[in-house]
């Protein structure tokens, strides 16, 4: 079974590949899955088995880099705002053409998306914190486009930094 899941996933990485290339000289309209699965040297077949568009193909292989990112992590409790948020942006610094090339094609709202299921408790029945979750996704992501958008002046580090100072501030120590 674990092999066949490798292939699998090898397959569909190909697949995602492909369309990543074909997305820096062409819309996501104009590509059509014949090119995608001839670049990818797959079958249609094998396309439609494991996508259902063009689009998932996109939410496939940020799912993929997210999930692989996610897993390396120490336990977040271990870790301080400050030091996730630089993680964070050294993982977004790290995919800076696959961002990019979403940007280029007007699809960063599939990044949007994928920040939002991945980061956050969308199952929460607390309405504030389901609100908050979704405000930090929307900041973060508006964050890193205008990021990248700017070319990228600021260092991970430094982005993470900012981040921290300015939205996760170090609680102050009680006196008495």
């Amino acid at each position: 079974m674990g092999r066949k899941k490798n292939s699998s996933d090898f397959l569909k990485e190909c697949i995602a590949d492909a369309l990543f290339i074909l997305l820096r000289t062409k819309s996501i309209e104009s590509i059509t899955v014949r090119e995608i699965t001839e670049l990818a040297n797959v079958s249609r077949i094998t396309y439609y088995r494991n996508f259902t568009s063009k689009e998932n193909v996109i939410e496939f292989k940020l799912d993929k880099l997210m999930t692989e990112w996610i897993e390396k992590q120490p336990q977040k409790e271990s870790a301080s705002a400050h030091e996730l948020s630089i993680r964070f942006f050294q993982f977004f610094y790290s995919i800076q053409d696959i961002v990019q090339t979403l940007i280029q094609a007007n699809l960063s709202l599939l990044l949007l998306n994928r920040l939002i299921l991945k980061f956050n408790d969308i199952s929460t029945t607390d309405s504030s914190e389901y609100y908050r979750q979704i405000f930090i996704s929307f900041g973060l992501c508006g964050i890193i486009l205008s990021w990248m958008d700017r070319g990228m002046k600021e260092s991970p580090e430094e982005m993470g930094r900012i981040i921290s100072r300015k939205f996760f501030p170090a609680p102050e120590p009680d006196s008495e």
